[in-house]
């Protein structure tokens, strides 16, 4: 265990990276801001790579600072969880509350959340659904998954992952229908979506076609690929919603082109509420775990919506 960092050294980082802050960590744990930031060199040092970057008055933690973030507040929560006398065990308040739009909710943080769940039983989430932006602090409410440009006032975000559209089916439906090419798309049964653009999709690949005029319409997108999973037509799905469907096979891409979305996934989150470690850890846990995924679908190019 010689290699190792200090327990003090390890609290300096994680304190900073919560903060994003020196001098804060350094008020939390009683040393100064040069002892703080010595120890968080010592660190990068031995890591080989910056852990943080200044954006004006605030410490923002690097990828590597991110990954290095999540390990070390693990270790430190099972150290406090084994020392923790009883009365402290029964105390502890382990409560995190998401909020998320339902399309993701259903699809992919669902998913994502039971794979968090089965890691740290010891941590509660609390997942409220909802198309509408809460008012987070007077909710309670440590993170959201929002769908949408990024910038909402009054709340901290960084981007989950980018959207993009291509159209899926299931095997049965392309093996019936022999779909090798865009204008195959002309003979079968398209399902539509209120909120996406059959037309962007046609421009992309060369097509001169209007939006459809007929076809089943759905103003839920897990509903649309629900549709797609029966056999019912084609479906132009969003990446991140299908992706679960596309890697076990249940859906398939017929075609190698994708248009990005207009919208992205964000996580966003109140100032002030970071004081809650757990809420940090899960918001740092959820960007790791997307930063490890590869695009669902066959893409040899994606095209930005004009």
């Amino acid at each position: 265990m010689a290699h190792l960092p200090s327990l003090q050294t390890l609290r300096a980082f994680e304190a900073a990276g919560r903060l994003q802050s020196y001098s804060k960590a350094a008020e939390e744990l009683g040393l100064t801001h040069g002892a703080v930031s010595h120890r968080i060199r010592e660190l990068e040092d031995r890591m080989g790579a910056k852990l943080f970057r200044r954006a004006g008055n605030t410490m923002l933690p690097t990828e590597a600072g991110l990954k290095l973030l999540a390990q070390v507040r693990g270790g430190l929560s099972l150290l406090d969880q084994a020392f923790a006398t009883p009365r402290q065990r029964a105390s502890r308040r382990r409560h995190v509350v998401i909020t998320a739009v339902p399309s993701l909710a259903s699809t992919w943080l669902y998913a994502r959340l039971a794979e968090f769940r089965a890691e740290h039983p010891d941590i509660d989430i609390e997942l409220r659904v909802s198309e509408v932006l809460s008012d987070y602090k007077r909710e309670g409410i440590d993170v959201g998954v929002r769908l949408g440009l990024g910038g909402w006032p009054g709340l901290n975000t960084a981007k989950l992952f980018d959207e993009a559209l291509t159209p899926v089916c299931s095997p049965g439906f392309l093996e019936r229908h022999r779909l090798t090419k865009p204008e195959d798309l002309a003979g079968v049964p398209l399902l539509r979506n209120v909120w996406t653009s059959w037309a962007r999709w046609f421009r992309a690949a060369g097509l001169d076609w209007g939006e459809p005029g007929s076809g089943p319409m759905f103003d839920d997108s897990p509903l649309l690929l629900r549709a797609a999973l029966a056999g019912e037509g084609v479906a132009l799905g969003r990446h991140w919603l299908a992706v679960d469907e596309v890697r076990a096979g249940r859906l398939v891409a017929p075609f190698d082109l994708s248009v990005r979305d207009d919208f992205s996934y964000w996580l966003a989150w109140p100032p002030g509420r970071s004081a809650n470690p757990d809420a940090v850890y899960v918001r740092e846990w959820l960007q790791a775990r997307a930063a490890q995924e590869e695009p669902p679908c066959p893409v040899s190019h994606t095209i930005a919506a004009p």
